[in-house]
């Protein structure tokens, strides 16, 4: 409940105090203060759920069922519906910590596997690394959700329609 209360919060205000998160968690600021000790362990938590709300969206999306197209679709309209609600933690660029990195490849890892399959499939470029299809997917959400005007914008299908333009054959 806290951490879905930052999360929102800071979409809502980017600038957020702990008290301000307190006020809309309905908690006092010692209550938070005690769950976190400051401003950095909350950001570092809400990073380590949204990895985990990630991690349940991969899994949701059924990885082994139908065309390796159709599987990358899925993911792409799951992750970026979980995008809008960590618009502020993409803002705040925790791209350039190296151990979330870490962890986001983690996450991402079973996709390398789907893509894999893809360019055995004949759907897939086979010219492109697995992996550089991956981080290209993973880039294009993370700036769709940057860029996006609203949490009601098309997010999955414009990432889903720029990457199926680079990484999908010509007869797919």
């Amino acid at each position: 409940m806290l951490i879905a209360a930052a999360t929102e919060e800071f979409a809502r205000n980017p600038e957020a105090s702990m008290a301000d998160i307190a006020r809309v968690a309905e908690l006092t600021r010692a209550t938070v203060y005690r769950h976190f000790p400051n401003r950095e362990a909350l950001e570092a938590a809400i990073r380590s759920e949204a990895l985990a709300r990630a991690s349940r969206a991969l899994d949701e999306s059924r990885l082994d069922e139908g065309t390796a197209l159709e599987v990358l679709q899925r993911v792409i309209r799951a992750l970026s519906a979980q995008g809008m609600g960590l618009r502020f933690m993409l803002l705040q660029a925790p791209d350039a910590d190296p151990r979330f990195l870490a962890q986001r490849a983690q996450v991402l890892a079973p996709l390398v596997d789907v893509v894999r399959r893809g360019q055995r499939e004949g759907h897939l470029r086979e010219n492109l690394a697995p992996e550089w299809i991956v981080t290209a997917m993973a880039s294009l959400l993370v700036a769709a959700v940057r860029d996006a005007a609203s949490p009601d914008s098309a997010v999955g299908e414009l990432v889903r329609r720029t990457l199926m333009s680079g990484v999908a054959t010509d007869a797919s």
